[in-house]
């Protein structure tokens, strides 16, 4: 199915929509099960007593045979108009995306109901069609007085159209319902959304399981059962009648039918029940999963396709569960709208060319602290340190990359790409400043040494992408404005400031801030020297910064 879906899709995009191949091959299979039906008309009449040798006299006296001859092409050519009649707009909405035009949202809509609703028109027509021929062309024949007709003949006659129209309707409804979900219905609905359409007639399994039985066992037991019953009313008056004989049949006929009536509608409900619950119950594990709750699973009873079925829907969900646990995971360090960029694929991790600025914080004479606390004390005060850290990070839309011991690295431009960027960075450092000075505060009331850092930030051009191995890809920066940040931030130690950021950065800043030019250094690695600013703090800020220099020799 997958296979004609996309050649048939990839002839309509080229402009070659096969309008005329699923045009006629529609009509086919519609006119197809009309043939059959009128076959088995004109068959079972020749082979039922009564009937025969009334069919005969019909065809070769008085001329009256044209009249029923024509019956038949009559009543494919009036199935054939009325079938153009409802299939013409989808095919006309189909002509016309195909030469590339627009059409309004509701003719859209419109063709998208009448494709899905097509299989059952067409079935409802062949029925009405079956009813209202035989009875028009009775009134006819009665009205002119053409031939004699016979009530019981008559009765019989339009009793086995309109039983065997229901046979046909059926059968073109399975038979251009099939056709139209590989032909129509994949270039109608190119993105799905079938049970989203307004006033689409749905018909579910149950359902179908009934009509088929209705039409498969119920139908010919009655046929058979009524023609008995006529038969039986037509030789009563014959000398050589044997009531009894006839009775006999007739009875264990009747009990026969009426024996296997009952065991097809019962077996007609435990087979729907063996496919509708294992549905039912796999649409709720679906409703919930749709919710959220990856803990559910379908139950599989069974090993045929509906068991096979329940198996890949269970690896889908558990596939699910592994995507939102990593999706939670990364969301862990990014904020929630760059996770959801990254993991859409909007933003590539292949490796991309990128200005943005670096931002690195490093906590000043933490080994001394390591070395004279306990490890759980050092890992509380580190993690409280980060939390806050990555707070001021995240609320400028920026990314951590990474914690190497007690030092932070984070990125603002990519993967989110946003112009002010070192707006974004600076921000970030002033509120990683308050963060720190409140930190201190909660840290004097609990007789712990206050802590002290320092913030080194540089823009400029990055590779930004995914490396690492290929089991285990690590998201990172790479490029010259990396290594320049990273000395920065060491250059906090000899200038004895806690922010300082570099010209490059300075030039790209829209705000204004408080800047003090420190001059030019030369760092580890770079030949040329590197211009740098300190950020400068207000009065409350500069205070807290003064009292953590003067606690310093705590460690």
């Amino acid at each position: 199915m997958e296979r004609v879906r996309t050649k048939r899709g990839s002839d309509f995009e080229n402009g070659g929509f096969p309008r005329w191949r699923i045009y006629f091959s529609l009509y086919f299979r519609n006119i197809g099960a009309n043939l059959l039906g009128l076959a088995i008309i004109l068959v079972l009449n020749f082979f039922t007593p009564m009937t025969s040798e009334w069919v005969g006299k019909a065809l070769l006296e008085n001329g009256t045979g044209h009249y029923l001859m024509m019956l038949f092409p009559f009543i494919l050519i009036l199935v054939a108009l009325l079938q153009y009649q409802f299939q013409s707009p989808v095919f006309a909405y189909l002509s016309a995306r195909a030469r590339g035009e627009q059409c309004d949202q509701n003719s859209e809509e419109k063709v998208k109901k009448r494709v899905l609703n097509l299989p059952i028109i067409l079935a409802a027509t062949n029925l009405a069609v079956y009813i209202a021929v035989p009875l028009v062309l009775i009134c006819y024949f009665w009205t002119f007085d053409i031939f004699f007709m016979d009530v019981r003949i008559v009765s019989l006659l339009f009793f086995r159209s309109v039983m065997i129209g229901l046979i046909t309707a059926c059968l073109s409804f399975f038979i251009v319902e099939s056709y139209a979900r590989n032909g129509c219905i994949p270039l109608v609905f190119p993105q799905g959304g079938l049970t989203r359409v307004p006033g689409a007639v749905r018909i579910d399994v149950m359902r179908r399981i009934r009509l088929l039985n209705l039409t498969g066992t119920l139908t010919p037991f009655l046929i058979l059962v009524v023609t008995l019953a006529f038969v039986l009313w037509d030789v009563m008056g014959e000398p050589d009648f044997s009531r009894q004989l006839v009775f006999d049949i007739f009875s264990f006929t009747l009990v026969l039918c009426a024996i296997f009536v009952v065991i097809g509608f019962r077996l007609n409900r435990l087979v729907g029940r063996s496919m509708v619950e294992p549905i039912y119950a796999m649409l709720d594990v679906v409703a919930k999963v749709e919710k959220g709750d990856f803990t559910q699973r379908m139950r599989v009873v069974s090993n045929d396709e509906l068991g096979v079925l329940a198996e890949a829907g269970n690896r889908m969900i558990q596939g699910l569960a592994e995507r939102e646990r990593v999706r939670e995971s990364f969301g862990r360090y990014v904020t929630p709208e760059i996770r959801d960029k990254i993991l859409s694929g909007e933003i590539p991790l292949d490796g991309e060319k990128k200005t943005a600025t670096l931002l690195f914080a490093d906590l000043r004479n933490f080994s001394p602290f390591v070395e004279s606390n306990a490890p759980e004390e050092v890992i509380l005060s580190m993690r409280e340190y980060f939390t806050r850290m990555e707070e001021a990070v995240r609320a400028n839309d920026g990314l951590v990359l990474q914690y190497v011991g007690d030092e932070i690295e984070a990125v603002f431009g990519v993967p989110l790409e946003v112009e002010d960027h070192a707006d974004k960075a600076v921000s970030a450092a002033l509120r990683m400043r308050r963060g720190l000075a409140e930190l201190n505060e909660k840290r004097r009331l609990q007789g712990s040494p206050p802590f002290r850092h320092g913030v080194g930030i540089c823009s400029g051009p990055v590779l930004a992408g995914n490396t690492g191995s290929r089991d285990h890809p690590a998201y990172a920066l790479i490029g010259d404005t990396v290594n320049r940040a990273s000395r920065i931030q060491e250059l906090t130690k000899e200038l004895d400031c806690d922010i300082l950021i570099a010209r490059e950065t300075r030039e790209l800043l829209r705000a204004e801030y408080r800047l003090r030019e420190k001059g030019a250094y030369k760092v580890k690695g770079h030949m040329k020297p590197v211009e740098t600013y300190e950020l400068i703090a207000d009065d409350q800020q500069k205070g807290n910064v003064l009292n953590d220099q003067d606690d310093k020799a705590e460690f």
